[in-house]
Order: structure tokens, then C-alpha cells, then sequence
């Protein structure tokens, strides 16, 4: 980690630029993805995602890093991304940082306040009286601030749960086997204590859990 860090260290001072000639709405952090759970290691006007340095990764950027996509592509820019408990809709944006190996190592996020703006477009559409079919912000936002650690494993068991039709009651051993195995496609098991709440919400003992996680490794 110290490597990497020391390396993501060179881009705290682009992150402070970015932020201060975009002004107050515009956040820029830093990621270290050798530590998922808290990835954060510089944040600026972290008031509008309500995060601070030692926050965690977000689902988004997480499901970025487990498909690969950085093999692909250098950046991801101007999806809309949300604040459910303060209201905030950002336009965010993603720079994958890689280290001399070309390995990726970090992300630079920048997010710009957009809520304001939304609602004026709203208003003079209200007046315009013209049908736009803009979607809504809140259905179609692909990323979410307002998460924990905990709350991010939850909505990946609960999302994975709902696309293969499976409920913990009812859940044979070799659902419950498969679910694992996709919840460790997905990064699950990268935030520490994953393994006894998983354990806990499919109903097995974290013993059992081990043992599944080890035979994947096979």
C-alpha cells in the first residue's frame, strides 16, 4: 500500500485544482483500491456526498473494478450519480489510476452538484410545455454516495437474490452455494466482516461459507 499511496499522493493536488475552478459544487477524491472499505485517502468538499477520508468505495466503482473495465477504457465520464438522504443529484465522473506495471491502483472521482440545475430545467420545461422525455435522475442513477460498507454488500445480496428468483426460506444449499459464488464475482468478500453477514444472511454458519469460498479457489 505505501507504493501505491505515494503514487496516488501525486494526484491530491489535481483533485484540489479540480475542485477549486469548478467551486463548493464540485467534489474530487482520491481512491485506494488496495483498501476497499476505505478507499477514500483525499476528498474535497466531501459535504456533497457526505463522505470523508476512510469512507468506502462506492457499488458503481466497485462493479467497474470486478467487471475489468479498466482494461478497456481509461475513464468513464457524465453519468448521474445520487444522494438519497440529502436529495443530491451529481454528475459524476471516473479516471482509473494506474501504477508504472500498468495495474490500476486508484480512482480520481469528480462530482458536480447538478440538483439546482435539474430543477430549473424542470421549471422552464413546466413553461415550455414541450414533451422532452428526459428520464428521471432518480430512476436511471447509476451510482449512490449515501452507502456504507455494510449497505453496499446488502444491496448486491438483495439485487442478486432478485435477478435469480431466490429467497433465503426457501433456498436449497446449491442456490445458496451459487449465490456465494456470484457474490464473490462481485467484490463482496473484498470488505472485511462480509463473510459472517453473508454467513447470517443466507442462514449458514461462516464455516460453511469458508468452505464454498476455498472450493471456488479450486
Amino acid at each position: 500500500m505505501g507504493n501505491n499511496l505515494d503514487l496516488l499522493k501525486n494526484y491530491f493536488p489535481i483533485a484540489d485544482f479540480i475542485a477549486e475552478i469548478n467551486g463548493p459544487k464540485c467534489e474530487a477524491i482520491v481512491h485506494d483500491l488496495s483498501d476497499l472499505q476505505h478507499s477514500i485517502v483525499h476528498i474535497v468538499n466531501g459535504h456533497l456526498s457526505g463522505r470523508c477520508v476512510g469512507g468506502s468505495i462506492t457499488k458503481y466503482a466497485l462493479d467497474l473494478i470486478m467487471k475489468q473495465e479498466d482494461k478497456t477504457r481509461d475513464a468513464f465520464m457524465n453519468y448521474i450519480g445520487t444522494n438519497e438522504k440529502t436529495g443530491k443529484i451529481l454528475r459524476s465522473s471516473t479516471l482509473f489510476i494506474r501504477n508504472r506495471q500498468n495495474e490500476t491502483i486508484g480512482l480520481l472521482c469528480v462530482n458536480l452538484d447538478v440538483t439546482e440545475m435539474i430543477r430549473l430545467r424542470d421549471e422552464l420545461n413546466g413553461y415550455i410545455m414541450v414533451q422532452t422525455e428526459v428520464p428521471s435522475s432518480k430512476t436511471d442513477a447509476s451510482e449512490r454516495f449515501d452507502l456504507s460498507a455494510d449497505e453496499i454488500v446488502d444491496e448486491i445480496i438483495d439485487g442478486l437474490m432478485q435477478e435469480n428468483g431466490v429467497g433465503v426460506p426457501t433456498a436449497t444449499l446449491a442456490e445458496k452455494k451459487e449465490l456465494v459464488a456470484k457474490m464473490a464475482a462481485r467484490g463482496v468478500f473484498k470488505f472485511k466482516g462480509a463473510v459472517n453477514h453473508v454467513a447470517a444472511q443466507l442462514d449458514i454458519s461462516p464455516q460453511t461459507l469458508y468452505r464454498y469460498l476455498k472450493e471456488l479457489e479450486k
